[in-house]
């Protein structure tokens, strides 16, 4: 083959190549390379039970909670986003239009409460500690997951949602891992497993909806540190290099009463 040919070959290769990174960089074509790590921790690391009794805090449009049930856990899902019941609703999932502050069930209702990519909407985290505890029977579990607020990930996101003015990025609360465990601690729960999702620390990827670096690259940094440094997902401490974290705490069992 001449050599021209084959120069122009390889020119098509790599401007195909560069279109491509920079379509991935406006608009990636998979979801979000955070998601990789804690699907991971939640969907195969994470014990789900058949029958189990599980209530989906801010279920969104089902994802998670469809595949959940499909393990055989007997799942109800909440949201406020009238689109996002239907969803849910159409892959299969019992859901219901309810605010986490004020469940309509009964106490002692459920086995597990699931609360995924949600904690951080609300306002008041005392209220949503009792308010879950007070529906969780004893001995059931609090599965959730929060962000590493100390990252300069976090800071840099923070910082953009305060002078873009976009409420749809905003936090009804600041309060990370160790805030929630505390406050949970107070209530006799334990910790019963964590998990220290993305290793990404401290590179700052995306700002709002702005790509700083393009999801693929991340992805690939992600699995490489991961990799190079052996580290567990499912450690005995929040990592402070973690972008995110899921946590299950278990409820204290029920006091038997002393007989007299």
């Amino acid at each position: 083959m001449p050599i021209y040919l084959v120069m122009i070959a390889i020119y098509n290769r790599l401007a195909d190549r560069a279109r491509w990174e920079l379509r991935e960089w406006r608009t990636p074509s998979r979801s979000a390379f955070v998601q990789e790590e804690l699907e991971r921790a939640l969907l195969t690391e994470t014990a789900w039970v058949a029958g189990e009794r599980v209530l989906d805090v801010g279920c969104g449009r089902g994802v998670y909670s469809a595949a959940i049930r499909e393990k055989g856990a007997r799942l109800v899902g909440i949201d406020l986003d009238p689109a996002a019941l239907a969803a849910a609703n159409a892959r299969g999932c019992p859901v219901a239009a309810a605010a986490a502050e004020n469940l309509p069930v009964s106490s002692g209702a459920f086995d597990t409460i699931l609360c995924y990519r949600t904690i951080y909407l609300f306002p008041n985290p005392t209220v949503i500690a009792a308010e879950f505890d007070r529906i969780l029977r004893p001995g059931g579990r609090i599965i959730f997951s929060v962000t590493n607020y100390n990252s300069p990930q976090a800071r840099i996101q923070k910082l953009a949602v305060r002078l873009s003015g976009n409420l749809a990025w905003g936090f009804g609360n600041s309060w990370g891992i160790r805030a929630w465990t505390r406050c949970f601690g107070r209530l006799g729960y334990e910790t019963r497993s964590m998990y220290s999702c993305n290793l990404v620390w401290p590179l700052v990827y995306r700002a709002c909806d702005r790509w700083i670096i393009p999801n693929e690259w991340m992805r690939r940094y992600a699995r490489w540190i991961r990799r190079v440094t052996s580290s567990p997902l499912r450690t005995d401490r929040p990592r402070s290099t973690a972008m995110n974290y899921i946590v299950e705490l278990v409820k204290p069992p029920a006091v038997e009463p002393n007989p007299t």
